[in-house]
């Protein structure tokens, strides 16, 4: 294993400062010395800098869907054997197909929901039975069209108008639904046509109006429960109105006629719920996380980093840092609730707003559609000691620079998040070895120069 050392004038700082700074200064392992060749001896290298991990519950994230853009949105309940219980709830309005249509006389046959599974949104088992059901909301509730929603919001719900109980879900097998082009995986669920009929008698005003037909309507809760361990969290895409929406059918005099109410357009959110009692993450929140990290998605788990003595590597230009992360598996997890695909830096900006890194936007670029190719963040395959893993490699370059320039020492400006992304989206979660693990620890490997 080929060392490189590290300048001398750092070598006296560490042995003047000795564990009272808490710097490890045995000689570290180089990272990416195999793409350097004869330069490594303009670059120091160095990974083993402190690093103090709390694990916290995350912020209420904004979860609504006010433009209409959300590739899909997460319905159901998972029982995680090591994160314990999650459940997701959609809430969303209904909207007129168009505005002004005659109901005059009419009369319900049936009325149907449809919504679009989307694949990659799902997490967990699919071979187990699910039950969806819709309720309306309550006379005092409304999905509000102008509102921002959170995670920990929810409205009072009225009457169930559908159930479909006891069905596997299906979200790799394309049907064909109104033609027999187009196909796409999809669920149907029969409505009350308590509800159709109630749709059929609304006055012509608010048929002329999407705000007072929201009023009408004030919105529809979606919710899921599995028949078994761990469950499922589905995803559905709203926004597809060619597999997503709600067909009245009914006749009209001696006429049968359809019409269709889409999701597209309206405002939605989901409700995030969880319950770690009795769950193995239970004893590790809120305390530091030495020996083992956890970080999950829909509203779940984060890590808070921090790097504490940082500022007193003075003097020196960071050619790369990056955090990297083993992935730790424990007896008895599901192998089927496989690790997050994707995870990202976070920053605290003032005392409520977070926001993703400089380095994670430099990697999504101005128009945030470039990807993570540049940042990371992903799991990769690697071979270690001997023995297969399962690593993270998170790049912090540019905002290590930036907590090493400000000399001012406040852990504020040396403190980063890691967490699943997109929060508001995934169900995903991960579990790593922590940075005084004895396996795999977590560790911030640098690549610097030193300016004279």
């Amino acid at each position: 294993m080929k060392h490189i050392t590290i300048p001398v004038p750092f070598l006296l700082l560490c042995a003047s400062l000795g564990l009272m700074l808490g710097y490890n200064c045995s000689k570290p392992t180089p990272f990416g010395a195999d793409l350097l060749d004869d330069e490594t001896a303009d670059y120091s290298y160095l990974d083993s800098l402190t690093l103090e991990c709390t694990l916290l519950p995350e912020d209420s994230l904004v979860t609504s869907d006010i433009t209409s853009t959300a590739d899909y949105m997460i319905c159901g309940q998972l029982t995680d054997p090591v994160f314990g219980k999650a459940q997701s709830d959609i809430y969303s309005q209904l909207r007129l197909s168009d505005l002004g249509p005659n109901f005059k006389n009419g009369v319900v046959d049936s009325i149907i929901l449809f919504l679009r599974y989307d694949a990659p949104g799902f997490y967990g088992d699919t071979l187990q039975p699910q039950t969806l059901r819709v309720h309306r909301l309550a006379q005092n509730a409304l999905v509000r069209w102008d509102k921002v929603y959170y995670s920990t919001n929810s409205l009072e719900t009225a009457e169930q108008i559908g159930e479909l109980a006891n069905f596997l879900p299906q979200p790799n097998v394309g049907l064909t639904l109104f033609d027999t082009v187009a196909r796409a995986p999809y669920i149907r669920i029969p409505l009350d046509n308590t509800f159709g009929q109630e749709l059929l008698g609304f006055d012509s005003l608010t048929l002329t109006s999407d705000t007072l037909f929201f009023q009408k309507v004030r919105g529809l809760r979606l919710s899921a429960e599995s028949q078994g361990t761990p469950g499922a969290l589905m995803a559905f895409d709203l926004n597809n109105s060619a597999f997503s929406r709600i067909r009245l059918y009914y006749r009209q005099d001696t006429s049968s006629r359809t019409f269709d109410f889409f999701f597209l357009g309206g405002n939605k959110f989901t409700h995030f719920s969880h319950d770690y009692t009795g769950s193995i993450v239970e004893p590790y929140l809120n305390k530091k996380a030495d020996d083992r990290m956890f970080v999950q998605g829909m509203g779940g788990l984060r890590m808070k980093v921090e790097i504490p003595y940082a500022h007193l590597l003075d003097n020196i230009a960071i050619n790369k840092a990056e955090l990297e992360l083993t992935v730790e598996t424990l007896p008895n997890d599901n192998p089927l609730l496989q690790s997050a695909s994707q995870l990202v830096f976070t920053e605290s900006i003032g005392d409520t707003i977070t926001t993703l890194t400089s380095d994670v936007l430099y990697s999504l670029g101005p128009t945030l559609s470039s990807g993570f190719s540049g940042f990371g963040g992903y799991p990769l395959t690697e071979t270690d000691q001997g023995v297969s893993v399962q690593r993270y490699r998170l790049t912090l370059t540019e905002r290590f620079q930036r907590i090493v320039d400000n000399q001012s020492g406040d852990i504020k400006n040396q403190t980063v998040f890691f967490n699943v992304y997109p929060q508001s989206r995934s169900a995903m979660r991960a579990i790593f070895y922590g940075p005084q693990s004895a396996t795999f620890p977590a560790k911030l490997a640098l690549k610097y120069t030193k300016i004279r």
